[in-house]
């Protein structure tokens, strides 16, 4: 096997679970080597203690956790740690160090490259290039979820609620919390890859889906009870039986944003995502981040997302973090 590719990801884990699949699914992956994990926006120290508990039901309790920063406070939706932090685990948890999230970024960037996966807001990405304007240049690569590349690829419905409501129905949230550290970090001169929201809206975890994870020891039915939790308090209501405007299926219970993005650093990935490179320019207009490809010589150079097979990826996902859930607790049933 290839030499694993050491990264660290920034995450808001937090209400929405995809973040912490995504923390599985690295954790569950032997092409990656994870080296630490930061947490961003909102609340960091509650983000950074469901960080290091999912750490330590997967295993890798010795990959630290370090808490980043917020630009709206600790602001949060009351759904947080649900199904994870209110359930007794007497298991191992990984350390929260002493640090900030930004200085360790550039700190360790200079013992140790790495790609960098940015899950959640940019603040943490942004902060680091500002203390550190050779920052990006050591970096591996940035893969980041957000942007919106092709507004035509959302489902009629999205559009015309955009075309309605503006700003408020736009699709990427990551980029919408910071849109100034979303451009910083674009305009970074990092070797970036973009996993926009129109391909990862298109990606559902379904009922059965969230079932099989379920019967895989501690970490599977952590992970289950976050997706019960967020398809209770969040996302039955504005995703499935409300407005349906992202015309997800009948038994969809969340998405898959962030374990997209973090498997797009995976070989396998190109049978269920197509990247391409693209020549973007990048820009601030009416509070919105926004990617377009540039019509002249001026643009930078990134990867984007333009599609992704759902059900191929979905049980390439779960299917690997049974796996490894279940080697962690033997005594699993399967």
């Amino acid at each position: 096997m290839p030499t694993p590719i050491p990264i660290v990801i920034d995450t808001d884990v937090g209400a929405d679970p995809d973040d912490a699949i995504a923390l599985a699914l690295a954790c569950a992956s032997p092409e990656l080597a994870l080296l630490g994990v930061t947490t961003v926006d909102g609340d960091v120290d509650l983000r950074g203690r469901m960080a290091a508990r999912l750490l330590g039901m997967a295993r890798r309790a010795e990959v630290p956790v370090v808490r980043g920063n917020s630009v709206r406070g600790t602001q949060m939706m009351g759904l947080e740690g649900r199904g994870l932090l209110n359930h007794d685990w007497d298991g191992p948890e990984a350390t929260i160090l002493d640090a900030s999230a930004p200085e360790w970024l550039v700190k360790t960037a200079k013992t140790t490259p790495f790609h960098l996966v940015a899950l959640g807001p940019l603040t943490n990405v942004a902060a680091a290039c500002r203390l550190d304007p050779g920052f990006a240049g050591r970096l591996t690569g940035l893969t980041v979820m957000g942007g919106v590349y092709d507004e035509g690829a959302l489902p009629e419905a999205w559009r015309q609620a955009i075309a309605e409501q503006g700003a408020s129905a736009w699709p990427d949230y990551n980029t919408m919390v910071d849109p100034p550290a979303a451009l910083a970090a674009a305009q970074s001169g990092a070797n970036t890859t973009w996993v926009t929201s129109e391909v990862t809206h298109s990606i559902p975890i379904r009922r059965r889906d969230r079932d099989h994870l379920a019967r895989a020891g501690p970490l599977g039915l952590a992970l289950a009870r976050m997706i019960d939790s967020w398809y209770e308090g969040w996302f039955r209501e504005h995703m499935v039986e409300g407005d349906n405007i992202a015309a997800l299926p009948a038994d969809a219970v969340s998405l898959l944003h962030d374990p997209l993005t973090l498997a797009s650093l995976l070989p396998a990935s190109e049978s269920w995502l197509t990247l391409r490179p693209a020549r973007l320019r990048y820009s601030v207009e009416d509070e919105l981040f926004r990617l377009r490809e540039s019509g002249d010589a001026n643009g930078t150079t990134a990867r984007v997302s333009v599609a992704a097979d759902a059900e191929r990826f979905a049980a390439f996902c779960v299917e690997r973090i049974v796996q490894h859930a279940s080697q962690a607790h033997p005594s699993a049933r399967l």
